[in-house]
């Protein structure tokens, strides 16, 4: 088996991966207990716990306080599977742009365990999910060049949407962006909200514009007040949940997720990783 490590901004990110994975390319979410999944990320007679639950297990728990989240990014949160190409996707939420060195951490853990003896997963590439926001994609292009570069190797050909094999492992980068080479995920979500339930969104947007004051973290930018109406808008069976439960299986219907544009580049971009063994 193959997997590639698909690190995300966020949970909100997560999400989307994992939708967009099932409803474009029917991959199914493995949703056993952690220690049977391919090792070496679930147990083997090597690794007895399993790479993620040994990661949890490592966790410095006291040095948190209770209200930090938990566990702390980067952390492992869903796996996807692609049966026919006996690919796994593994989405790690992983804290943004300025996590670089804690992400990196994780990174040499796995690539050291996979270099160390044979485990069911064979071959693993890394793919880094980003927003453009209003740095714009190429200023994120750039930052990921330097931030990852000097780990992975020469990433001087990154680009959205393409795969680097130069590297000690396939490197990919998508990043999420309008036509203004600006923006965030939230820009591709909206239409796919406002699709579902015109009516809902409609009054949710003139709600939140109507009521946001300029001091509001809804009005700091168009991210955020994208986030406060789409969030709105899925309250009706979700009543008091977060934009991530919104997006998730029983929010958001497979239909929205095939008919977008983004969430079929984004599944093509995945499952397009370049494996070196068929090269």
């Amino acid at each position: 088996m193959r997997a590639v490590l698909v690190f995300c901004e966020g949970t909100t990110d997560v999400v989307f991966v994992e939708r967009s994975l099932g409803a474009c390319a029917n991959c199914e979410r493995m949703r056993g207990p952690v220690r049977e999944l391919p090792s070496p990320f679930g147990a083997s007679d090597s690794v007895p716990k399993g790479l993620i639950a040994t990661r949890v297990a490592e966790l410095a728990v006291e040095d948190l306080a209770l209200h930090d989240d938990y566990p702390p990014a980067p952390q492992f949160e869903s796996v996807v599977e692609e049966a026919i190409r006996n690919v796994m996707f593994v989405l790690i939420r992983a804290g943004g742009k300025s996590k670089a060195a804690s992400v990196l951490k994780l990174a040499r853990y796995v690539d050291a365990l996979m270099q160390a003896e044979d485990f069911d997963v064979t071959e693993h590439a890394a793919a880094f999910l980003f927003d453009a926001d209003d740095e714009g994609l190429s200023a994120t292009v750039s930052a990921f060049r330097e931030s990852y570069g000097p780990y992975y190797g020469d990433l001087s050909g990154a680009a959205h949407a393409q795969w680097i094999t130069t590297t000690s492992i396939p490197v990919g980068l998508y990043v999420f962006h309008d036509d203004k080479d600006t923006g965030t995920i939230e820009h591709h979500v909206e239409p796919m909200v406002e699709a579902a339930w015109p009516d809902r969104y409609t009054a949710a947007r003139a709600f939140i514009d109507q009521n946001r004051g300029r001091g509001d973290a809804a009005s700091k930018n168009e991210a955020r007040r994208l986030k406060a109406t789409i969030t709105t808008a899925g309250q009706f069976d979700h009543p008091g949940r977060p934009l991530a439960t919104v997006l998730a299986q029983r929010g958001l219907p497979d239909q929205q997720y095939q008919q977008s544009t983004a969430a079929n580049a984004l599944a093509s971009f995945l499952l397009s990783t370049p494996w070196p063994k068929e090269q």
